[in-house]
């Protein structure tokens, strides 16, 4: 039996599990690892996060990694048939139905925002900003990447449980999970002054599953974390740090 018959034998419903699983792993691993090796290190394993920082080859290897984590293993999923085009809400959509829900969602999703966030944006936090450091298009990409991260785990729990409502919550819950597992995210959220990023994270994937709860497309979530985050998080009042800003310091 070849490997790719070995994969195709296994239960759907588990090997989605599986990978769903796998991937909480990944994240909880890179993000300690991280968390770990914010400071320079002396020794061996410092040069070599010195060296992983500043030299394009494992910069390059890093986002083609990250490419895979995010896109590819969902498209495996599906393609090795453990997963349905319809429980991602990517495909064989119905878009007029739900059109009118998507607006009101989108217009109350915005005015709840600008209510709980302006008021923590004017207090004027130093810490109240996006110090990413990406541009526009780089920020356009991760939004998506995080987009499709969140519809593969809600895809699992849809199948599992074949209810879309209860089964979006239970995806909500797994990437609350995952996110709890960042070390790095549980100190900022412990922190007046940072805790507007996992914060403001959370609360936009909370959106986004109300959002896919009343229209099944992740396509309309895609298109109110957009507008959220790039249109409305500036007018809000957090501003980026850009690279330009950060390079004299």
């Amino acid at each position: 039996m070849s490997f790719l018959e070995l994969l195709y034998s296994f239960d759907p419903q588990r090997a989605l599990a599986v990978a769903i699983g796998a991937s909480i792993v990944l994240y909880a691993l890179a993000a300690n690892l991280a968390y770990a090796n914010r400071t320079p290190r002396p020794g061996r394993i410092g040069r070599f996060t010195e060296w992983a920082s500043s030299h394009r080859f494992p910069r390059v290897v890093g986002e083609l990694a990250r490419w895979a984590y995010y896109l590819a293993l969902p498209w495996a999923t599906l393609m090795l048939g453990y997963n349905t085009v319809r429980a991602l809400g990517i495909w064989n959509l119905d878009w007029f139905t739900p059109l009118v829900a998507f607006g009101l969602l989108a217009v109350g999703a915005a005015i709840v925002s600008i209510w709980i966030w302006r008021p923590y944006a004017r207090a004027e936090h130093p810490h109240a900003i996006d110090e990413s450091g990406w541009n526009w298009a780089r920020h356009i990409v991760e939004i998506f990447y995080q987009q499709a991260h969140w519809a593969f785990y809600r895809s699992g729990p849809i199948l599992w449980l074949a209810d879309p409502y209860w089964g979006t919550f239970f995806g909500l819950a797994l990437v609350l999970i995952e996110g709890w597992s960042n070390p790095g995210g549980r100190a900022n959220a412990r922190d007046i002054t940072r805790a507007d990023a996992p914060l403001w994270s959370g609360s936009i994937a909370i959106i986004t599953a109300v959002v896919f709860i009343f229209t099944q497309n992740s396509w309309y979530c895609l298109a109110v974390h957009l507008a959220l985050d790039v249109g409305l998080r500036g007018w809000i009042g957090f501003p980026r740090v850009h690279l330009s800003d950060t390079s004299d310091e």
